[in-house]
This record gives structure tokens, C-alpha cells and sequence, in this order.
């Protein structure tokens, strides 16, 4: 059953992501912070850096070994599901 500190520890991690979020589209649509070209060095500056070396943190830090295998196969099963969702739409986009 879910408790609250269950609860707590979910709305810790996502409420400062959301909070993250919503301060950016603000400094952008309604504060005027930023302007379009320096959105695009901000989003060139993660896609070629941020994220990356956030992804080898996680994966070099990750002990794969000490990870649930049941998990690790739904998550494997949903990617592939979804992968053959988007060829099966590509081949049908195409000749629609």
C-alpha cells in the first residue's frame, strides 16, 4: 500500500523538475528573459553536453548486477513495443 512517505519521496523528486520547467517557459514566453537565439545555444549546450554526461554519470555509477531483472525485461519489452509501433505507423504513414 502507498503511505505517505511514498508519497513524499515521489513529490521530492518530480515537484523541483516541474518547478525547473515552469521557471523556464516563464523566462522565455512571459518574462522575455531569454531570446530565440540564445534558447537555441541553451538547447545545443544540453543536447551536446548536459545530457550526455548526465547519461555516463548514471550508467557508470549503475551496479546493473544489483538491478531487479523482472525491470529490467518490462522496460525492455516496452521499448521494443513501441519501436514497432513507430515502424508500423512509418509503413503506414507513408501509404496513407
Amino acid at each position: 500500500m502507498i503511505n505517505g512517505a511514498d508519497i513524499y519521496n515521489v513529490l521530492s523528486a518530480v515537484v523541483p523538475l516541474y518547478v525547473a520547467m515552469i521557471l523556464a517557459y516563464g523566462s522565455v514566453k512571459w518574462w522575455k528573459i531569454f531570446s530565440p537565439d540564445q534558447c537555441s545555444g541553451i538547447n545545443r549546450f544540453v543536447a551536446l553536453f548536459a545530457v550526455p554526461l548526465l547519461s555516463f554519470h548514471f550508467i557508470s555509477t549503475n551496479n546493473p548486477y544489483a538491478m531487479n531483472l523482472r525491470f529490467i525485461a518490462a522496460d525492455s519489452l516496452q521499448k521494443i513495443i513501441i519501436l514497432a509501433m513507430l515502424v508500423i505507423w512509418a509503413k503506414v504513414g507513408k501509404s496513407g
